[in-house]
Parts: structure tokens; C-alpha cells; sequence
């Protein structure tokens, strides 16, 4: 019985030790990919998303709330470009048609905190240091 706690126990520290936390996930996070250099700045409730050319010209920005629950961050209203190339600014109007609500796991690879867009295609936001 004594073994059994502890396993619980141990397996509870573990469990909270390895989640993510709010305050661990703010800062500035980018993708680099072909076609778009795109970025997302997590401030406290809110979610800055810049998508910027190969030329480092603006070509998208956006901006709504966000929320974190077992290790997965939810934006709402992300345009979700995945390195599409932008042919020119694409403004609000334009964009709202894209817009959607979206929930992507968050997690650490050897002490980096990653945002998994779409694993298949290798698109990761890296939190920057």
C-alpha cells in the first residue's frame, strides 16, 4: 500500500512538473519557413501575429485573445497561413474569411518552448530567447 501512494505521488509531481504554464508560455515566437517569416508575440491574454515576406515587408498582422489548457494553446481568430506566399498586404477585411479558432499543442524540446502548427509539415513556432 505504502508503494502505491508513493507511485501516485511521484506520478503527480511528475505530471505537474512536465505541463506548461501560462507565464512560461508568453514571450515572441517565429516560424521561418520558404515563403513567409511568420511570428506570434504572446502577451498576457492577448496574441500579436505577424507574417512578414522574404524582404522582412509586413504583409499580415492580427491580433485576439488566446487561452491555455492541457498544454495546448487556443487562438481564436488566427489566420493560419502555413508559408503560403503573400502577394501583397493582405488587410482585416480580407482576412476575416480566413480567420478561424485554432488549438496547437505546446511543449519543450531540449529546453525550447515549441508551438506544433502542423507537424507534418515541419511548421514550429520557436519561442525566441
Amino acid at each position: 500500500m505504502k508503494k502505491i501512494i508513493i507511485f501516485y505521488i511521484f506520478s503527480s509531481f511528475i505530471m505537474v512538473s512536465c505541463s506548461i504554464s501560462k507565464k512560461s508560455l508568453l514571450g515572441n515566437y517565429y516560424f521561418k519557413g520558404e515563403n513567409v517569416i511568420d511570428t506570434l508575440i504572446v502577451k498576457n491574454d492577448i496574441y500579436i501575429h505577424k507574417i512578414y515576406d522574404k524582404n522582412s515587408r509586413l504583409m499580415y498582422q492580427g491580433e485576439n485573445q488566446w487561452s491555455l489548457e492541457n498544454d495546448r494553446i487556443t487562438l481564436l481568430k488566427f489566420y493560419n497561413n502555413e508559408d503560403n506566399k503573400l502577394e501583397e498586404f493582405l488587410p482585416d477585411k480580407d482576412a476575416e474569411k480566413f480567420l478561424m479558432i485554432s488549438s496547437f499543442p505546446v511543449y519543450k524540446n531540449d529546453h525550447e518552448l515549441i508551438i506544433e502548427v502542423n507537424a507534418d509539415e515541419n511548421i514550429l513556432y520557436r519561442k525566441s530567447r
